[in-house]
Order: C-alpha cells, then structure tokens, then sequence
C-alpha cells in the first residue's frame, strides 16, 4: 500500500504558485516586447515623415527650376 502512494506523490502537478510565476514572467516579456514595438514604430513614423517632407522640398524645387527654365523657353 505505501507503494501506491509513495507513486501518486511522484507525479505532482504543477503547483499554483508555479503557473502564476510563469504567467507574471510572460507578462513582462509582453510589456517589454510591446514598449520596443512601439519604440520601432514611432521610429518608423518619423523616418516616413523625414522622407515625405524632403519628397515635397524636392518636388518644389523641382518645379522652381522649370520656372526658370521656362522663362528661357526650354
């Protein structure tokens, strides 16, 4: 009979104390992969941005330059 039982404790389970220490170390794995996402994504604004505005200096020089060169029938 003490063979039976001494078998049953042999296979324990996880313990709760087990899981919410997994789960707390998966949630701050999440909070710090979502901060550097949205690190990365407000990088990438910016940068869409930076080209944008340099895409319009570009484009009105581009037309300022065939204004000119307008004026000399080119």
């Amino acid at each position: 009979m003490r063979k039976i039982n001494k078998d049953c404790r042999s296979k324990r389970a996880f313990t709760l104390v087990e899981i919410v220490l997994v789960v707390g170390i998966i949630v701050i794995l999440a909070s710090a992969l979502l901060i550097n996402v949205n690190d990365i994504l407000n990088t990438t604004k910016d940068a869409n941005n930076a080209v944008a505005d340099a895409s319009d200096e570009l484009g009105q020089r581009i037309n300022d330059s065939e204004k000119q060169l307008s004026q000399y029938h080119f």
